[in-house]
């Protein structure tokens, strides 16, 4: 193995590694949720509100929806926190948007009170009726000027709630998005945060979605080999890469852009760590069989059967998502 001419210290991989996880990637997605989302505004020079629907009785909401690892939170994240007119992070009233992820358990009274600290009110007692919970969020969106309310992690909702349940979250929901100061509702998760919209018609209609599509060999073959160039130049490495090595990568992350990046910044880090020169092949070998704990031969990096590997995968998550929907 080569050794690094300018081997790093562990603190300057760290801070390698870190400033890698902090690029943001743009894709067509960003392109996608903007023109989605700025539809449901009313913009002048100086403030935008939501755009009423249905002879200005309603706002419209929006769900985003793909597979674990996709990338849908951070794509939602770094779109807010970079909007010219939300400001995701900053003070509430400045933000105008708010962010709150589904807690557990998941239920309409959990997700109410859970809205309500991340607002800075967290004196509402878990006794309380969920109705008093929710005109407490009401009112204090309004009082904070929140305009867009997004829930990550929806698709809990689905999978924890009895059918009446699920019915008492739509209706609040819809209600959010009534009267003089309603909201735009974003909701994201996977596949059953559809699933959920669809046991409503009334409520599903009044959302956009969105669905992050998604990577494959032959549409995005070409992009990945360029990211992980540009990766290797960030941080010092010569990127052997080859088309078996970008299809190992792709099936490895179940075709999902999150989880592409996620693979492609640990093997960055091993060869960092083993002292090497480039990013090659043997550290996605090193990586997977760390991070996956399997035996050589089943590592989809080292055996190249890729497609095999990714047909097991997707017929577990598959699996897997309807065990969730029969709950």
């Amino acid at each position: 193995m080569n050794t690094h001419p300018k081997h790093k210290a562990p603190a300057d991989i760290a801070g390698v590694i870190e400033a890698l996880s902090d690029i943001h990637v743009e894709t067509q997605r960003e392109e996608d949720l903007r023109a989605a989302f700025d539809r449901l505004f009313v913009w002048d020079e100086t403030a935008v509100k939501p755009r009423y629907f249905t002879k200005g009785l309603e706002t419209r909401g929006l769900a985003v929806v793909g597979d674990p690892g996709s990338g849908k939170t951070e794509l939602i994240s770094h779109f807010l926190e970079n909007h010219e007119r939300f400001h995701l992070g900053s003070d509430l009233e400045e933000a105008g948007c708010l962010h709150v992820t589904v807690p557990s358990p998941a239920t309409l009274k959990s997700v109410g009170l859970e809205i309500l600290k991340a607002l800075g009110y967290s004196k509402m007692s878990e006794r309380r009726e969920r109705w008093a919970i929710w005109e407490m969020v009401k009112h204090r969106l309004s009082l904070l000027g929140v305009r867009v309310l997004w829930i990550d992690e929806a698709h809990d909702l689905y999978a924890s709630g009895s059918a009446r349940e699920q019915e008492d979250l739509l209706k609040t929901l819809k209600s959010l998005m009534q009267g003089e100061h309603a909201v735009v509702v974003v909701l994201s998760g996977t596949k059953p945060v559809a699933e959920l919209l669809k046991t409503d018609g009334q409520v599903g209609r009044r959302f956009g979605k969105i669905h992050v599509p998604p990577v494959t060999v032959a549409s995005d073959g070409e992009a990945v080999e360029g990211l992980l160039h540009a990766f290797c130049d960030r941080a010092g490495l010569d990127a052997q890469v080859d088309s078996d090595l970008i299809h190992c990568l792709i099936a490895a992350a179940q075709s999902q852009f999150g989880l592409v990046i996620e693979i492609s910044i640990g093997a960055i880090e091993m060869a960092l760590y083993d002292r090497s020169a480039k990013l090659s092949r043997q550290s996605f070998v090193d990586y997977w069989g760390m991070q996956e704990g399997c035996a050589i031969e089943d590592n989809v990096f080292w055996s190249n059967r890729f497609g095999e590997f990714q047909e097991v995968t997707t017929t577990a998550a598959s699996n897997a998502t309807k065990r969730r929907g029969r709950k």
